[in-house]
């Protein structure tokens, strides 16, 4: 009989389980939710100095790497550009370019990885964002990767690494946006 818990006390230690699971977790966001609100980029630096490149192909890429992920970090970040806000730098550590037929056999995945700091006006450091994304997945069939490994491109891997790294970095700073909210930022250019 003293192993059995009162009908009391099981309802008890029932309804703290919700109360815990409904407690708000930390944001893991360096910056506050004020500072996110308010946040204005002045300028993007990308560096690539010292980056491995991975693959033949990426070596290829790397003269174009820094210019393009600026490009596409200026586009996703259009609606936050201002000339007194502070300054983004990136800096890739590494970058694999895999080969569709490698990829749509899942032997080989395209890659680009990088660190994005905020630095304010007097040189401090606000936050850091570690950034990884993939490109490219394998086909479930031989079938499906000869099909994938036809119409899949290593310049489409590419763009898919700029785009996810860009939308990755934005997510991290400030929030997933909706679709919605996506989609309005891209027609109104901001």
């Amino acid at each position: 009989m003293r192993h059995m818990m009162t009908r009391r006390g099981v309802l008890l230690s029932l309804g703290a389980v919700p109360l815990a699971a409904c407690a708000p977790r930390p944001d893991p966001n360096q910056l506050s939710r004020e500072a996110r609100a308010a946040l204005r980029i002045a300028r993007i630096n990308v560096t690539t100095t010292g980056a491995t490149f991975e693959s033949a192909r990426a070596s290829q890429a790397a003269g174009d790497l820094g210019p393009d992920l600026q490009a596409r970090l200026r586009q996703e970040f259009s609606d936050r550009m201002r000339p007194d806000g502070v300054e983004m730098s990136v800096e890739i550590a590494r970058m694999n370019l895999a080969g569709s037929v490698r990829t749509a056999f899942g032997g080989d995945r395209s890659r680009l990885q990088g660190t994005v700091r905020l630095i304010d006006g007097g040189g401090r450091l606000l936050a850091v964002y570690p950034v990884e994304v993939e490109a490219g997945t394998a086909a479930e069939t031989r079938t499906g990767a000869l099909a994938r490994a036809t119409v899949t491109t290593v310049d489409g891997f590419y763009r898919a690494l700029l785009t996810g790294f860009a939308r990755q970095t934005r997510g991290q700073i400030l929030g997933d946006d909706s679709a919605g909210q996506r989609l309005v930022r891209q027609v109104t250019g901001g």
